[in-house]
């Protein structure tokens, strides 16, 4: 277990973020310590916003410019067009379902509501917002305030309860 330097909080082995407080952790040799995003992304092999690029979209998706890579499996999911999209989970029987359903990642069990977050993709920018969900919704570790919109960077770690995205845009 690593335990969060600033709440004290325990995490599995491995955790980078903590699920408390939003802090960055580092275990070595069960020590923690917290440290920068540049470091982080070294270790964890996400390449920072400015050196990293766009990954290659199938054919049927070629005029992608905004991709969703699901941090445990290294999937990507691409996004194509303006749009306001959904994000979480569906279950048997429910009347709405989310745009981007992530169930087939074990996303109940990692804390995703059935409908967990917003993402507002325009030429301009892109928006998230937490739906009110029952986990909440960290944007690189820091907790978000549920309808508050927040704007996203090439690279930025979305955490839906413990559920780790990365949004990836094209330059």
């Amino acid at each position: 277990m690593i335990t969060c330097p600033q709440c004290k909080h325990q995490e599995l082995n491995g955790a980078l973020f903590c699920t408390y407080c939003g802090a960055q952790l580092y275990n070595n040799s069960d020590t923690t310590a917290t440290i920068n995003r540049s470091d982080l992304n070294k270790m964890s092999g996400i390449s920072s916003p400015t050196t990293s690029t766009f990954p290659t979209p199938p054919v049927e998706m070629k005029d992608s410019q905004v991709a969703i890579r699901i941090m445990d499996s290294d999937e990507i999911i691409f996004i194509q067009g303006e749009k306001d999209l959904t994000i979480g989970r569906s279950t048997e029987g429910q009347m709405i379902v989310p745009d981007i359903d992530l169930s087939s990642h074990d996303a109940y069990e990692a804390g995703v509501s059935r409908l967990h977050a917003n993402l507002t993709i325009s030429k301009q920018d892109i928006i998230t917002k937490d739906l009110g969900s029952a986990n909440g919704t960290r944007l690189n570790g820091q907790k978000i305030a549920a309808r508050a919109e927040h704007s996203i960077q090439h690279g930025d770690i979305l955490t839906l309860g413990k559920f780790k995205i990365q949004i990836l845009i094209k330059e």
